[in-house]
């Protein structure tokens, strides 16, 4: 076991990896100049979902004064080669100086955002998190990406629902996304029984905390509320 300090002059990131992982070209990438090591994957926060019960985008939704879109930024940072906002309101999100695009099949739902991400992605292996997602912890990815192997996709369920917008996907699943979206195949049920997808379990997860805060999504005041106590007891 190495230890080596993440990203950034203070070290604010530790990995704690297995020797084996530094023989991997699909694991992790060490700059001993400037980064220290960095998961060699990309890292995209799909905020292309329209907010129909918020009265504003929910990534700039805050909670402790902070807008929900700059949480999962501050949490992607030492941990991915790239990070890249799937958003079809780009202009948004120009001023965090990240990659910005649009779906390419548009009005397509969750499909043509992932479609999306793995099209722009310079890595092979992409985790996607909702831009509603504030409190997942990069364990987590860490956890997937480490499973995804020749996999195409690495899919929590919990509590009987499979979670997309916080799972791991590679390269091998455009053409499939290609020709759903082409021929209006967008049930997510459907697609993850046509890819060759690993489902984790929440009983793997759950040495992580608490699953239903970790994979918490906020779609309404309501939830926004809830969130800010989640917070406030963190």
């Amino acid at each position: 076991m190495i230890v080596l300090p993440g990203p950034g002059a203070e070290g604010r990131r530790y990995y704690r990896l297995p020797l084996a992982a530094f023989f991997s070209p699909t694991i992790v990438a060490v700059d001993f100049q400037g980064r220290g090591i960095y998961m060699l994957a990309s890292g995209v926060i799909n905020a292309g979902g329209k907010s129909t019960r918020m009265k504003f985008n929910k990534a700039f939704a805050e909670i402790s004064g902070k807008p929900i879109i700059e949480i999962i930024i501050d949490k992607f940072t030492p941990l991915f080669k790239e990070i890249i906002i799937i958003s079809n309101e780009p202009e948004l999100y120009e001023k965090y100086g990240y990659q910005v695009h649009g779906d390419i099949y548009a009005d397509k739902g969750p499909v043509g955002g992932m479609h999306a991400a793995l099209s722009y992605a310079s890595c092979d292996n992409v985790f996607i998190l909702g831009c509603d997602m504030p409190f997942m912890d990069m364990r987590i990815a860490e956890f997937l990406l480490g499973k995804l192997g020749d996999k195409d996709s690495v899919v929590p369920r919990i509590k009987g629902y499979l979670q997309p917008m916080s799972a791991v996907y590679n390269k091998k699943c455009l053409p499939r996304l290609k020709y759903n979206l082409e021929t209006d195949r967008l049930k997510l049920t459907r697609l993850f029984e046509e890819l060759d997808a690993l489902i984790i379990e929440e009983e793997e997860l759950a040495s992580f905390g608490n699953l239903d805060e970790l994979f918490f999504n906020i779609n309404d005041q309501e939830a926004l509320e809830k969130a800010a106590l989640i917070a406030g007891r963190a």
